[in-house]
């Protein structure tokens, strides 16, 4: 049986240090987070931002507030087809990984490139070639220090389905890869009357991989868009999810993302109905 964690997306609470931000996601009942630093420090403009007094600053609040970093959000995209803009990305990544390991974090997690922000003609086939060349390059060093890289598949994405994610996995054949489960990401206009075949794939493919899990409110629009909702009026199968999730024995940090604080108790409550 899995282990749950519940946390949230820590920039969903505003900006901050370290220390105030895990002070009111604590007080709000998570016991761990997604931390992007870029997204919830004004003064992190860049990776190279991220200094050794920092995350010193950010393992002190760790401990001071028993919140631990199950997801290290590095936002860059690895499957652009752009060389220059991809190598850069890349390097900025890899810059992360020793991140990663000095917080003790979970994983250091990132998607794998909307294909709308493709150039015309790029296909999902070239996207995840593209994004194979920059795992080539992140997935030594992650294996040196032992630090765990998760990816995330969306379905308009590069890595779109379960088989994709096991394609990757098995081209990269790393035990440094890991898998970030997303449940509203998988889901869309043309899978949403079938979750339990997408539950079933994750399982069956990945289950040993996934190292967290997103949690938050979707719907789909009658035009196909993907909507924001409340946990309560989502169409997100959790019950299906879960019943796949909880068969798996590793401990999973399972975050709120788009998390709203006023609605904190209520959420939590309600993500624990799954457990």
């Amino acid at each position: 049986m899995a282990t749950f964690k519940v946390g949230a997306r820590l920039h969903d609470y505003g900006q901050g240090t370290a220390d105030e931000l895990f002070a009111k996601v604590r007080a709000d009942g998570f016991s761990c987070v997604q931390l992007a630093y870029k997204k919830c420090m004004l003064w992190v403009k860049r990776y190279a931002d991220i200094t050794p007094k920092l995350v010193e600053q950010t393992v002190a609040a760790g401990k001071a507030h028993d919140i631990w970093v199950g997801v290290l959000g590095t936002y860059v995209e690895l499957a652009i087809d752009d060389e220059a803009v991809r190598t850069a990305n890349a390097a900025d990544f890899r810059s992360q990984l020793a991140v990663c390991k000095a917080l003790g974090a979970g994983c250091i997690g990132t998607e794998t490139t909307n294909m709308a922000l493709q150039p015309a003609g790029t296909t999902r086939e070239r996207a995840q070639y593209l994004l194979c060349k920059s795992l080539e390059t992140i997935l030594p060093e992650a294996e040196r220090l032992g630090v765990t890289v998760g990816i995330e598949p969306v379905s308009y994405h590069s890595m779109n389905t379960p088989q994709a994610t096991r394609r990757i996995l098995d081209t990269m054949q790393s035990p440094a890869l890991g898998v970030i489960m997303d449940m509203g990401n998988l889901v869309c206009a043309a899978n949403q009357d079938h979750q339990d075949a997408i539950w079933n794939a994750m399982g069956e493919l990945v289950g040993d991989r996934i190292v967290a899990v997103h949690f938050k409110g979707q719907s789909i629009a009658e035009d196909g868009s993907l909507c924001r909702t409340s946990l309560e009026d989502s169409t997100v199968d959790y019950e299906g999810a879960f019943a796949m999730l909880r068969s798996l024995p590793q401990t999973l940090p399972v975050l709120r993302e788009e998390a709203v604080p006023a609605r904190a108790v209520s959420d939590i409550a309600f993500m624990k109905r799954y457990f």
